[in-house]
């Protein structure tokens, strides 16, 4: 018969305290008790703070073990919020492109919301050029686009034009910005290991005859035109153009 001396003297060499283990049996219930804290136990992270701080790290360089090491979780911690890599990119990217920065424009006039809609959706994707290898490949989904397309339509609805003339603007818009991002990134990539486009374009020459190429050498200069300009310079005849078709003069700078 286990009498109360007998749990006090089990108590006291387990640490127990016999009044609250009164069993015989202390040393179960202790371990019952801390595995049922640690399965209460909150999870540190979300899904935004995953994605953001891929989007904070920079998405072409990103990669899971490098995520986890800044978040300073393990490898197979973050697999619990995206299932794979592409994954990441995707949701990354379409936080990205989902959030172009357009404040401050509702008084604009349509010309000068042109310009900055463009410069934002270039800048996106100068700061995060695997935006645009995920938007070659289908990867954003179309509700990204969308999402995009309906914010351009109804601020330039609101400005006096039909969704048809906006969606016809948008896409003209939407394809210089892109051509002007993927421009930059070249230039930078090309300055990056030593030479400018210029440079590439001389080096190239000399591959060739000198009498081959004739108009190409006569105007190598603008063949190999400023990229960080060159959506300032193709977007306003597009903008000359519609104000010449809607009867209009345009504003001063």
């Amino acid at each position: 018969m286990v009498t109360a001396r007998h749990r006090q003297a089990r108590a006291d060499r387990c640490g127990l305290d016999a009044e609250t283990f009164s069993n015989e049996y202390p040393n179960v219930i202790r371990e019952i008790s801390t595995q049922r804290r640690a399965i209460g136990r909150p999870r540190l992270l979300t899904r935004d703070m995953v994605i953001d701080a891929a989007i904070e790290i920079g998405l072409a360089a990103i990669s899971m073990k490098r995520l986890a090491e800044h978040l300073g979780v393990g490898t197979a911690t973050l697999y619990q919020y995206v299932g794979s890599r592409d994954e990441l990119l995707k949701l990354a990217a379409a936080r990205q492109v989902s959030s172009l920065d357009m404040e401050e424009t509702d008084d604009l006039h349509w010309s000068k919301f042109l310009v900055i809609f463009a410069q934002a959706i270039q800048e996106q994707l100068v700061q995060q050029p695997q935006i645009i290898v995920q938007f070659i490949d289908a990867g954003l989904g179309p509700e990204v686009e969308l999402e995009v397309a309906e914010r351009f339509l109804q601020a330039m609805v609101a400005r006096g034009f039909t969704p048809e003339e906006a969606l016809n603007i948008q896409m003209h818009i939407g394809a210089l910005a892109i051509a002007g991002a993927v421009a930059i990134c070249r230039e930078r990539a090309s300055r990056a290991r030593g030479r400018s486009s210029t440079a590439r374009v001389q080096a190239a020459l000399t591959h060739y005859a000198p009498e081959e190429l004739p108009l190409i050498r006569r105007h190598a200069e603008h063949y190999s035109t400023e990229a960080e300009t060159m959506l300032a310079r193709v977007i306003a005849p597009l903008i000359e153009r519609i104000a010449r078709e809607r009867g209009e003069e345009l504003p001063g700078d």
